[in-house]
């Protein structure tokens, strides 16, 4: 390829399309697409994904709001769990024989869907289901320890989220250094300070939020590691009794959840961490 030849590159969103902004990975695929739309004006780009539930379907198409030209295209399949098990296990159909052609194929979230392209990038966000099985169930980390593993060794490129991340990679999947990029992620522009006429303190107050506090924002399950945040918070308590900070945990429950909220329980401050459950954007 020659640096001046515009290039069609592939985007596979399957967790956009499946889970929304409801979970990290889906959050950094819509935002990075969004980027890379707005500051990309050469190359063409198309959308690629499967899903078994069209909830999200909307948001993924919003990606070309506003695009004048044919620069995105989209190419979403509907199809059941089980064929989409059949696929991953037959390797087969590729997705060019759906109509999907790319120079270069971005998959954003482990998972690479059968493909004649041999120009993969591949993002792997953590390997926590690796380095910490116990806070994990073993279909799980039977399934992606192996999928993750062939998809690190079929991409040409591995990216990953932290620098943890990428030793991991190296460690567990012996991936060369040289093949291995750590690329930080940043918080999307509606993350930002806002003015006191800006904030709406009856989303505060709906939460039973008084006074200054700490906001901890992740699903409740055990990789999010809240037990040993409440027992810091206890520790803060007590230690300072000056210290008078609410603790304030938002995000939907999770798997394995009974040991975080266990240790809320048994927290003589526990009336002052509060659960909010799961927020949306502009409350967040």
């Amino acid at each position: 390829m020659t640096d001046n030849k515009k290039l069609r590159i592939g985007l596979e969103v399957s967790t956009l399309i499946n889970h929304g902004q409801d979970i990290g990975a889906g959050r950094y695929i819509l935002n990075l697409t969004r980027s890379l739309l707005d500051i990309d004006r050469t190359n063409s780009y198309l959308l690629f994904g499967t899903y078994t539930d069209s909830k999200y379907l909307d948001l993924a198409y919003s990606l070309g709001q506003g695009s004048t030209d044919d620069r995105i295209k989209f190419k979403f399949i509907k199809a059941t769990e089980k064929c989409l098990k059949v696929q991953e296990k037959l390797g087969f159909p590729p997705v060019e024989l759906m109509g999907f052609r790319a120079d270069i194929f971005h998959c954003m979230d482990y998972i690479i869907p059968p493909t004649f392209n041999k120009n993969i990038v591949l993002t792997i966000h953590d390997l926590a289901f690796m380095r910490f099985p116990e806070f994990n169930f073993d279909w799980f980390i039977k399934k992606y320890s192996r999928m993750v593993r062939r998809n690190a060794g079929t991409a040409k490129k591995v990216l990953a989220s932290s620098e943890s991340t990428g030793r991991d990679i190296m460690e567990f999947f012996g991936t060369s250094p040289e093949k291995v990029e750590v690329v930080h992620l940043a918080a999307g522009p509606i993350f930002k300070k806002l003015g006191s006429k800006e904030i709406d303190k009856t989303i505060i107050l709906k939460s039973g939020i008084k006074g200054p506090y700490i906001l901890s924002v992740g699903t409740v399950e055990p990789r999010k590691d809240f037990v040993t945040l409440i027992k810091a918070y206890n520790m803060a308590r007590e230690k300072n009794p000056d210290f008078s900070h609410k603790l304030v945990i938002a995000g939907r429950t999770g798997w394995k959840s009974e040991a975080t909220y266990h240790e809320h329980g048994l927290s003589p401050f526990r009336e002052d961490i509060i659960f909010t459950g799961r927020i949306n954007d502009p409350e967040l």
